[in-house]
């Protein structure tokens, strides 16, 4: 039995149709991505799931006893609680007991808490209070620290651990990887292929989705059409669903130019014409109207004239930059030339905007320095959308009040240049408050792009996104001719866009290599490799003397270290052959296999500490 079903359910907003008509089965170990357009209704169809809000028409069963847990796409941002306190509350009463009965031990009421310790016994509670403190680890959260002071990576993994506390039947997912790194975005991807419960996803992540989900449900003006496959399928399937409708669309033309052409006839054909061909008429109107448009070809607009723009963009000489005694950057040099594009990654905190503002002259380095063009013209996409004013028109939010705006030396109107990026012109006039987190991106990035730039810096640009927008914010970005920076989580679009990685590790710690994610991949473990090799032989010739001075189970420990590399080294080989093999990062499996190498790397690396310290 379907453990969530949909019958016929329909939901509107004023007067466009969200939901129309969706019948559908969510069964047992379904793992779904929901993907749409921005503005399709994704997020309404989860809040129908969870129960947030009610259909306008239809029935949505739920088997009885079925626990349905709901993550949404924006983050509680001024909650003052513990990251315990938060958590437990998935738990319902019992974790709203185990609260309390924390908070009086803290504050040492012993005979409060006495009294809610033999509730707890009589509910069976202790087993929950384990189970917070288990999650709590498997996240890495601080128990005591207050969410509101975490970014929004870290609230967005507080988040998930209460959702997942509840071990749900159904666990919906509303973009949860938004503002993570990408660490945090593997280790929750293998926890959602473990997850045994029934998943539904929406995420712009290709590369997550692609290793987590088993069937699709595409939302598409209104209407629901389930693709019972993996997303690389579904992807190869949608392709030819929208050829066949283009193929449709054509036929549909000609007959539509026919009869216009016939209703415009003379006087005397007006008056004896079909009126049952008149309404046919209209409806083909309409549905023209309605039908699906494809992305416009949009380019950034470039400085006119290029030749001026200096090859050198910036010039970083021994930079080191640490903020209250944290060291963000650490001795790091490296040079921009006109034309790059260059991906920045690296875990939450470890600086990666910081970087950027050093280098753009909002923050001053500690020591070293920074030559900069001097005919940088700068435009900057920010992640927190704080340029937004909510009451403001989104054409004048993007032209700046102007009917008319300047893109690539010609006129447009502005709202020719919004659809364009896919808004009507309804929606081109009305205000920002009414569009959903993927259309405010996909404005900002409408004004961004408009505007002449030889220096295009890009805070996580891809959160909320659309999959057909960020293809074709993928394919603006490869064909712009000015200077590239991106901060992206999103490792497709990072292989898609970019031609050189810089890693920020920590601790003040980066490395530049080429390529996308993939690349930097091969190329850091093949670094390591190299490392290791010249580092054996000394360790080696040294241990003789060194040894004479070790107690007997000191040696015995020492004696039997290099076994053990070579152990882990042969793993680790065997793992890179497989990284070298194109056809390995298409493979569901092919995450966890990165999760192992790096924990055979982390085991290794202590090894070799522990031969450096009996040396």
């Amino acid at each position: 039995m379907p453990l969530i079903t949909l019958d016929n359910i329909s939901l509107s907003f004023s007067d466009k149709p969200i939901l129309d008509g969706i019948s559908s089965t969510i069964r047992k170990g379904d793992k779904i991505a929901l993907i749409g357009r921005n503005g399709e209704g994704k997020s309404t169809f989860m809040r129908v799931l969870a129960g947030a809000i009610s259909a306008d028409d239809g029935k949505l069963k739920i088997k009885k006893g079925t626990k349905i847990s709901y993550l949404e796409q924006a983050l509680p941002q001024d909650n003052d609680k513990k990251l315990f306190d938060i958590v437990a509350e998935g738990l319902g009463n019992i974790g709203l007991i185990l609260t309390e009965y924390q908070h009086l031990i803290s504050s040492g009421n012993l005979d409060e808490a006495g009294d809610l310790q033999e509730q707890i016994d009589q509910l069976n509670g202790w087993q929950y209070l384990h189970k917070i403190e288990a999650i709590l680890n498997r996240f890495t959260l601080n128990p005591e620290a207050v969410l509101s002071t975490l970014s929004g990576g870290w609230r967005r993994r507080v988040m998930l651990a209460r959702a997942l506390i509840q071990e749900p039947d159904v666990l919906l997912l509303d973009e949860p990887t938004n503002h993570m790194d990408i660490t945090a975005i593997l280790d929750l991807e293998k926890i959602l292929k473990d997850f045994h419960g029934t998943l539904v996803l929406i995420s712009h992540d290709r590369s997550f989705v692609k290793g987590i989900v088993n069937k699709v449900f595409d939302l598409d003006r209104g209407k629901l059409s389930v693709f019972d496959c993996g997303y690389v399928d579904y992807v190869k399937r949608k392709d030819d669903q929208l050829h066949a409708e283009e193929m449709a669309n054509a036929r549909f033309d000609k007959k539509l130019a026919q009869e216009e052409v016939w209703i415009r006839q003379g006087i005397k054909a007006r008056r004896t014409r079909n009126e049952g061909r008149v309404r046919a008429l209209k409806t083909m109107r309409d549905s023209f109207i309605n039908r699906r448009k494809k992305q416009g070809s949009v380019k950034i607009h470039a400085l006119d004239d290029e030749n001026r723009v200096s090859k050198l963009v910036f010039e970083v000489k021994k930079i080191s930059y640490q903020i209250a005694g944290l060291q963000l950057v650490k001795d790091f040099s490296m040079l921009v030339l006109k034309g790059e594009k260059i991906g920045i990654i690296g875990g939450n905190g470890t600086g990666k905007s910081t970087f950027i503002k050093l280098l753009l002259d909002e923050l001053q380095p500690d020591s070293g320095n920074i030559r900069r063009s001097k005919t940088i013209k700068l435009a900057y996409f920010d992640q927190m959308r704080e340029n937004l004013d909510l009451n403001m028109k989104a054409m004048d939010f993007v032209s700046e009040g102007r009917e008319r705006i300047d893109i690539g030396g010609k006129s447009k109107h502005i709202i020719g240049y919004l659809r364009q990026f896919l808004f009507t012109g309804k929606q081109a006039m009305a205000p920002i408050r009414m569009f959903s987190g993927g259309e405010k991106n996909r404005l900002m990035l409408a004004k961004i792009l408009s505007q002449p730039a030889n220096l295009l810096v890009l805070d996580e640009p891809t959160n909320d996104l659309d999959v057909e927008t960020l293809e074709l914010l993928e394919e603006m970005l490869v064909d712009y001719t000015g200077t590239l920076i991106l901060i992206s989580h999103d490792r497709t679009f990072l292989n898609n866009v970019v031609g050189s990685t810089v890693v920020m590790d920590g601790d003040g710690v980066i490395n530049q290599y080429a390529g996308g994610y993939d690349d930097y991949l091969i190329q850091k473990q093949d670094k390591l490799d190299a490392q290791k090799t010249k580092a054996v032989p000394k360790q080696k010739v040294k241990s003789k003397s060194a040894s004479q001075k070790l107690s007997y189970k000191q040696q015995q420990e020492l004696d039997k270290i290099p076994e053990k590399i070579e152990k882990l080294e042969i793993e680790i080989g065997e793992i890179q052959l497989q990284l070298s093999d194109p056809v390995f990062f298409q493979q569901d499996e092919s995450q966890d296999v990165l999760i192992k190498l790096a924990q055979l790397e982390a085991k290794l690396e202590i090894l070799y500490e522990k031969w450096s310290e009996f040396e």
